[in-house]
């Protein structure tokens, strides 16, 4: 009866932590703005500037990188920020250095996107020793004692976390400085940051597709 009980409660503990993961697994929008001035506009045919602000270069080239895979697969044209010279750090960069950049180049729409880390994280334990005893007696003075069932997991490795990654994303028409589209998004935690950087571009690129601008 005892082992029966301890199987249930272990299968609904694993079930429960399945669900758990798995809803924490998704990619998606959490809340989003579109300028009603654009309905109807699509902008596909034009050339998009997009800069990604990212903790460092290397994050920022690889989420510049999956919006010219994204939207050129749509025929758009996309402008890297980091591919035009004397072009600043996107961290720096103001509003106006960034629009008359995309003035200077031709694009007619800039996409910003700022990745910072969100507040889904996931601990990884380290590998463990399992130490246990089965059974055993003992006694001083005519006394006694007696143990049973007596297991020690002992870390033997350091625990790693996964952090969940976040993106703010804006759109915004050059010529007249208008917020075109906004949106936050957020994706689960993992130790590979280039998957969760190409699910979030996806992620935006997908609602802007839906909204009617791509």
């Amino acid at each position: 009866m005892k082992s029966s009980f301890r199987l249930a409660a272990h299968g609904l503990a694993t079930c429960f932590l399945l669900g758990v993961l798995a809803g924490c697994a998704t990619t998606q929008i959490n809340s989003q703005w579109k300028n009603p001035n654009f309905s109807g506009q699509s902008l596909i045919s034009d050339r998009v500037l997009v800069a990604c602000k990212a903790r460092d270069e290397t994050l920022r080239r690889l989420c510049e990188d999956q919006w010219l895979v994204k939207l050129g697969a749509r025929g758009v044209s996309v402008v890297r920020s980091y591919s035009l010279a004397g072009f600043p750090p996107v961290a720096t960069a103001t509003p106006d250095v960034i629009r008359l950049a995309a003035n200077d180049n031709g694009s007619r729409t800039v996409v910003v996107m700022e990745l910072t880390s969100s507040d889904i994280s996931v601990v990884n334990p380290g590998p463990q020793l399992g130490v246990g005893v089965g059974g055993g007696s003992g006694g001083y003075h005519g006394g006694g004692f007696s143990f049973g069932g007596l297991g020690i997991s002992l870390p033997i490795g350091g625990a790693t976390v996964t952090q969940g990654m976040a993106s703010t994303t804006t759109v915004v028409d050059t010529a007249s400085g208008a917020l075109v589209w906004s949106a936050n998004a957020s994706t689960a935690a993992d130790v590979n940051v280039a998957e969760q950087v190409s699910a979030l571009t996806k992620t935006n690129v997908d609602e802007l597709i839906k909204a009617g601008l791509f």
